[in-house]
């Protein structure tokens, strides 16, 4: 299962796939950063509708991005997508997870403490 977090949360550090633009210095090094999933302007006045046209540019069907979302996977098992924000509901990875949903139908879940 794929969920969504923040880096500074208290979730598995070996689980945690960085989506943002820039690789925060205090991320593992050896973790693994999608840049593809990340937002191309997180600063953009319109970033919400920004972003869900770079990921409807990015993945154009919905194998293509069934298929990244499976390699992730393959390389992280039971990832967890994390950017800045705290608040999911103010960042890209809660749009992210709105757009899985939409196309794939599946739920991304904000990750919680003891889940």
């Amino acid at each position: 299962m794929i969920q969504t977090s923040y880096f500074a949360s208290k979730a598995p550090a070996e689980r945690k796939v960085c989506i943002s633009l820039k690789r925060p210095r205090f991320f593992s090094k050896g973790g693994l950063w999608v840049v593809e999933l990340a937002p191309s302007n997180p600063w953009a006045e319109d970033w919400r509708e920004q972003y869900r046209r770079d990921l409807r540019d990015r993945f154009p069907t919905p194998d293509r991005l069934a298929e990244v979302l499976a390699y992730i996977e393959g390389k992280v098992p039971n990832p967890i997508f994390c950017c800045y924000e705290k608040n999911r509901d103010e960042c890209h990875r809660g749009e992210l997870a709105a757009h899985v949903r939409e196309v794939l139908g599946i739920e991304l879940p904000e990750w919680e403490l003891g889940r």
